[in-house]
């Protein structure tokens, strides 16, 4: 298969070289790799998957609305005036929910809502309240946030940028044992904007995944930014790495101020790479 992603480092030095197999991407007539994009974002290049969390117990993944679980669940959602919403999904990278006339609330009719997460299989419930919703004219991106000691506290912890702000996928499972991502239908997933999966999808590659029904895509683009070369869910970078993307599908413009930068990788099904990003090649997220 042809190479889909290619990296760069913005640096001229790189601290080491990957065991990997070598190649010269540079070099590869194959290799017709369009757009070049600074990641940026609101952790400046964190390696985890996610960083969505309330009080100490750390989920990405919601069950359906009133579903058995074992994970993490959904228990109810109640909006204002008492109403009780049946159903919650996502339609069009918008969050959206039902009551039980078949009635839909979607951006400020959703604000102020509480939601019980339950863990343990329901043997522990924390609520959570939707704060805050950023619409720019792209997916909306939504701000919940809970008490810790009658604290008030965001979900998604603050970046570079400022508060940290979840988008809401749907459909998919990200193993973060090995990186896997997996088609699950019903499946809720909360990607903060701090982390690699919700940066991947702020790319633009969740979307054209999605439109091209393949998730194995956007799976690549999360190993991108964690620098798993070894295709395993090891990440080998660390926090603060500037990266710059390019990608055969024009999903970004080019940058020719970084056209002499050296090519760290190439990723296709497989890395292939040239050199290593900077930080630590044998460090882990």
């Amino acid at each position: 298969m042809r190479p889909v992603l290619q990296s760069r480092s913005p640096v001229v030095s790189l601290l080491a070289s990957l065991l990997l197999i070598a190649c010269a991407p540079e070099e590869d007539d194959d290799v017709a790799l369009r757009g070049v994009l600074i990641t940026g974002g609101n952790s400046s290049g964190g390696t985890v998957f996610n960083t969505h969390a309330l009080d100490d117990q750390v989920f990405s993944e919601l069950e359906p609305l009133g579903q058995p679980h074992i994970g993490p669940g959904l228990d109810s959602v109640s909006l204002a005036g008492n109403i009780e919403v049946l159903q919650v999904a996502e339609e069009a990278g918008e969050l959206v929910g039902y009551d039980w006339l078949g009635l839909k609330y979607s951006g400020e009719a959703l604000l102020g809502s509480q939601w019980i997460i339950s863990f343990q299989s329901g043997l522990l419930e924390i609520p959570m309240v939707l704060h805050h919703i950023v619409d720019d004219g792209a997916a909306p991106h939504y701000q919940f946030y809970h008490h810790d000691n009658a604290v008030k506290k965001p979900n998604c912890p603050e970046g570079q940028d400022g508060p940290g702000h979840a988008r809401v996928l749907s459909g998919l499972s990200v193993d973060e044992d090995n990186g896997e991502v997996s088609e699950v239908p019903g499946l809720l997933y909360l990607a903060c904007d701090t982390g690699a999966t919700g940066k991947a999808a702020d790319l633009g590659y969740y979307d054209w995944a999605r439109s091209q029904g393949d998730l194995e895509l956007f799976e690549i683009a999360i190993r991108v930014l964690r620098a798993d070369y070894c295709y395993d869910g090891d990440s080998h970078t660390k926090p603060g790495v500037e990266l710059v993307l390019e990608d055969r599908w024009g999903i970004h413009g080019a940058s020719p101020e970084h056209a002499d930068n050296p090519v760290e990788a190439v990723w296709a099904r497989a890395a292939c790479s040239a050199t290593a990003r900077a930080g630590s090649p044998t460090s882990t997220a």
